[in-house]
């Protein structure tokens, strides 16, 4: 695990030095990260093993920038040795180009652009951010089962067997008090959880979340 983190951040020393060059002649992260980043990365962030630089685009966001601020402070958190040598000697040459950015803005640009799971990513309010997976697992596996399978004992109904438009046009009517429902005590309950999970924050847009549901469990 020490290994694949020193490697991982050894390469991303290349992707660290690029923003003076972006502050001082207005480069986005894009064209730091197509000039500077994507020899090493591969130009999808799909990592490139004949320069043995691995992959970016299974790392969330918050993985990405944590690694690029340790690299920013000189990898603190590394040890010495080849991979630490290989990350200062790739920073020095990047910054010596007059490049520079903000570690945030250049791991949020290398989630969004590169990894799968952007696509269910969804910013909330209260300044956190959680995928739809984070809401799924933690406010909605508990009734409907991990996989959407659904758990009797709570009598959640099993949601791997919808499409995401069926899913979508539940959830919306969920968010819309139930409209196209009677009243009772399931349509109580639907209510109250939805209520439980906008007052954490975790409020989602319908689709979004349909769509992770329908292709990450139904069963076809």
């Amino acid at each position: 695990m020490q290994i694949k983190k020193a490697v991982l951040l050894s390469f991303l020393g290349s992707i660290l030095a690029t923003g003076l060059y972006a502050a001082e002649n207005k480069y986005t992260n894009s064209e730091i990260y197509e000039n500077m980043c994507s020899k090493c990365h591969g130009m999808n962030g799909e990592g490139n093993p004949k320069k043995k630089g691995p992959a970016l685009n299974d790392q969330s966001a918050h993985e990405l920038e944590i690694s690029l601020y340790d690299l920013k402070s000189g990898g603190l958190n590394q040890s010495s040795g080849t991979d630490h040598d290989v990350m200062e000697h790739n920073m020095k040459k990047i910054i010596e180009k007059g490049m520079n950015y903000e570690p945030k803005q250049m791991a949020k640009f290398i989630f969004s652009s590169f990894n799968p799971e952007a696509v269910f990513y969804q910013e909330v309010k209260h300044s956190d951010s959680y995928t739809v997976s984070e809401i799924y697992e933690n406010m909605c596996s508990k009734c409907h089962g991990l996989n959407g399978e659904g758990n009797p004992k709570k009598k959640g109904p099993a949601l791997n067997d919808k499409t995401a438009h069926e899913i979508e046009a539940e959830l919306i009517d969920i968010q819309s008090a139930g409209m196209n429902q009677s009243s009772g005590t399931e349509h109580d309950v639907m209510e109250h959880n939805q209520d439980k999970i906008e007052e954490k924050g975790m409020k989602y847009k319908p689709k979004d979340m349909a769509k992770y549901i329908e292709s990450h469990f139904y069963k076809k």
